[in-house]
């Protein structure tokens, strides 16, 4: 959990990165601008309030060539005093420009500030907040001239809606730095750079993406092993997930034998997700782990996951979320397919 309750930051620097793809330039300003308390509760709010149960990550740095890492380096002299925040953000805001080559990535206006006293996990430290505010929001002012009222419309940033931030918090170094990171766009391929091509990051070895890991593994070892194999429906593949949730929700020490001899009931299919697993850590780089603390944010960060979608041609949506034993699937004397559900409450 992030707590700014005692948090403060003194300047704030802003430049406007354009779209290189559309011949826009680089617009850098020519200093930072002081923050007042009323200001900065509010900027408080929106560089942070996004990460109500954050996932982490860290800096992806080649540790015997840190120079080669932008980001590190920089936020590195940030931190220990020999950069100051104007030299900084215009550095970090060239380096941004510059990875903004795909047509589809917007212009936008660039936010950096240093914060003092940010509680993160029982840890008081300092953060760097880097913020690209990409949309404006339309809104109208009420203005009062003696017993009139008068009305004026005017575009800005809506405080509750970040396009996208990276707030990198002063600990772990030696592991590339903490992170959190947003970005409302991360599904699309050309947004990816972001944290891929603009801050480098990658997942940190940590409970919560041993977690989220294999709650995807399982997932996509239902449709690209499971299915292929053996006449699976989607009653079979609620089952399966919803034991993993099942696991996941009540167990606090995770053991990849005891997890696939529960969740897939099996030894057949257990040794097949052994194989895939091997296959998974191989080809796509993810570890997952064998042993590791579950972490119950993962598990309520991803719990769509586990949701399990019946769709019956062009009429109905059955979304399974419990037990499979609640539902039934057959065929008439007509030879029309059936689905029959129990239940105890109508909601």
């Amino acid at each position: 959990m992030i707590n700014t309750e005692n948090a403060y930051f003194d300047e704030l620097a802003i430049h406007h990165i354009g779209s290189k793809s559309h011949d826009e330039e680089l617009g850098l300003s020519e200093s930072t601008i002081d923050v007042g308390d009323q200001l900065q509760v509010i900027l408080l709010r929106y560089f942070f309030n996004h990460f109500k149960s954050p996932e982490y990550f860290c800096l992806d740095v080649d540790q015997e060539n840190q120079e080669g890492h932008h980001v590190f380096t920089h936020s590195s002299k940030l931190i220990e005093g020999s950069s100051t925040l104007f030299d900084y953000s215009t550095s970090i805001a060239r380096h941004l420009f510059n990875q903004s080559n795909h047509p589809n990535i917007k212009s936008g206006d660039l936010l950096v500030a240093h914060v003092k006293d940010v509680l993160i996990d029982d840890e008081m430290i300092d953060a760097i907040v880097i913020v690209k505010s990409e949309s404006k929001d339309d809104f109208i002012k009420i203005l009062k001239s003696g017993s009139s009222f008068d009305l004026k419309t005017d575009q800005g940033i809506f405080v509750d809606k970040i396009d996208k931030v990276c707030v990198i918090f002063n600990t772990e170094k030696a592991s590339g730095f903490k992170l959190a990171i947003a970005d409302k766009s991360n599904n699309t391929t050309e947004a990816m750079y972001w944290k891929h091509d603009f801050l480098k990051a990658k997942p940190r070895n940590d409970d919560f993406h041993h977690t989220k890991d294999y709650i995807y593994a399982t997932k996509s070892f239902i449709k690209d092993r499971l299915e292929p194999l053996y006449e699976m429906d989607k009653t079979d593949e609620a089952a399966i997930l919803n034991r993993s949730k099942t696991f996941f929700k009540h167990e606090e020490d995770f053991e990849s034998e005891s997890y696939a001899k529960e969740v897939f009931q099996d030894d057949k299919v257990a040794s097949l997700f052994e194989e895939y697993k091997a296959d998974v850590r191989q080809e796509k780089n993810i570890p997952l782990a064998d042993t590791f603390q579950v972490s119950q944010s993962a598990v309520k960060n991803y719990s769509k996951v586990f949701k399990s979608v019946i769709k019956l041609d062009k009429n109905f949506h059955i979304y399974v979320h419990g037990d499979r034993n609640l539902i039934e699937r057959g065929t008439d004397d007509m030879g029309r397919k059936y689905y029959r559900i129990f239940y105890e409450n109508e909601a």
